[in-house]
């Protein structure tokens, strides 16, 4: 187990690091998906951009139905997920009600009327699609 930094200026300093220690960062960013910390292992996912891991951050964020790490996820791997994939995160995504991100992969799997009727089923207020300050 990895001693996780306790300062954010340790933090910075880890990943800023000329040389990055990749095999650290690594370690931790692996950590913190073990555990459940999606949001906190991008930071260090971004440093390495290590494939093997963000393969499996993807697998993970397909499974729990999580389509923000998906994106983040493609993002490091400069690749965007195939449309089974986000339809796959859609239905683990409904399994547990998570609306908007079963909303956002429909549309993202290139099913956007199917995306716009779960939109206004099960959570109409929320308007991803609407562009900003319209």
């Amino acid at each position: 187990m990895v001693r996780e930094p306790r300062h954010p200026l340790e933090k910075r300093e880890l990943l800023h690091a000329e040389p990055v220690n990749a095999r650290k960062v690594d370690a931790l960013a692996r950590q913190l998906l073990d555990e459940g910390r999606h949001g906190e292992l991008v930071d260090y996912l971004e440093v390495t951009r290590n494939p093997e891991l963000a393969a499996d951050v993807a697998r993970v964020a397909v499974e729990r139905g999580a389509a923000w790490l998906l994106a983040q996820a493609d993002r490091v791997r400069g690749e965007k997920s195939p449309p089974d994939a986000w339809e796959r995160l859609a239905a683990a995504a409904q399994s547990r009600e998570r609306w908007y991100d079963a909303v956002r992969a429909l549309e993202a799997a290139g099913k956007p009327d199917e995306a716009e009727a779960l939109r206004q089923e099960r959570c109409p207020d929320y308007e991803p699609f609407k562009p900003l300050g319209k």
